[in-house]
């Protein structure tokens, strides 16, 4: 048979004959392994299990952290040699849950001071009426010190905030405004840290000769060399928290800092300090408080 009638004859072939000779595909066939998948599943919750029993448990703290009064407070995050960490577990007026309770006495704000709450009525300290305090519904007996007038104490109940308990006791608040000064004294007069007098108008009403004699400052906050004319007239004594200083060169946070005065600058005094990481000291201005 030529070529050409053999290609005439594959061309004739019916397609369904084709088909049926072609060879089939061989089908794969996997070996089931039925115990595989639970192995897998075990495994799973073995680690599981695991993760669970290796993870650390995390408790909620106890106390406001607040620092006893005796202690002075911590410079720069860090505690001095004369200072002790703060104690958990401090009690806290009510157990109401306030954040910040308050009264007003005379048109003066106090707020309630973490450093104060005696079983015993304070001595200089006397009856004055009852008053209203935010977060108690009934009016609370309130004691005054005419020799100490940024501290009112107020005779409520206490919360002990690790057992939970309650108890009276005589709480200790503090002229508002006290709370965001620092503040130092030399030569009868009561100096406060420059930077503070920025947030005084939020706080109390700051007399117009007041404000004039912070906005002549001629100084930053903070200098980083010392002005000429300044020298060392001794060093800080701690007078304790929520308080203006009453002794010579006393301060309410500042424990055994050196202190700069310069007569020509009498609404001047700078205190000395190292910042930490920094080579030298460095100053900081206070300006004459009221």
């Amino acid at each position: 048979m030529s070529a050409e009638r053999l290609l005439y004859a594959i061309g004739d072939i019916q397609e369904e004959f084709i088909r049926e000779a072609a060879p089939g595909y061989a089908v794969s066939r996997r070996r089931s392994w039925p115990w595989a998948a639970a192995l897998a599943a075990c495994l799973a919750l073995v680690l599981l299990i695991a993760r669970a029993w290796l993870s650390p448990a995390y408790d909620r703290p106890a106390g406001n952290n607040a620092q006893a009064d005796s202690s002075p407070p911590a410079e720069n995050g860090l505690f001095a040699d004369s200072e002790t960490p703060p104690a958990a577990g401090v009690d806290d007026p009510g157990c109401s849950g306030d954040w910040a309770p308050s009264l007003t006495v005379d048109g003066v704000t106090y707020v309630v001071s973490s450093h104060g709450i005696s079983a015993e009525c304070p001595e200089g300290f006397a009856y004055a009426g009852e008053t209203a305090v935010s977060g108690h519904d009934d009016l609370l007996p309130y004691y005054i010190n005419p020799e100490r007038p940024e501290w009112v104490y107020v005779y409520q109940e206490c919360c002990d905030q690790q057992t939970q308990e309650s108890y009276m006791g005589y709480v200790r608040y503090v002229e508002s405004v006290l709370q965001g000064l620092t503040l130092l004294r030399y030569q009868g007069e009561v100096y406060v840290y420059l930077n503070d007098t920025y947030y005084l108008p939020y706080y109390t009403e700051v007399a117009p000769e007041d404000q004039a004699r912070y906005d002549a400052v001629p100084y930053d906050c903070v200098l980083q060399e010392l002005p000429a004319g300044f020298e060392p007239v001794g060093k800080t004594v701690y007078d304790g928290q929520d308080l203006v200083p009453t002794s010579e060169l006393g301060s309410n946070r500042l424990p055994e800092q050196q202190v700069l005065a310069n007569p020509a600058e009498p609404d001047i005094l700078l205190r000395r300090y190292y910042p930490n990481g920094l080579s030298g000291p460095a100053y900081w201005v206070f300006v004459r408080y009221q």
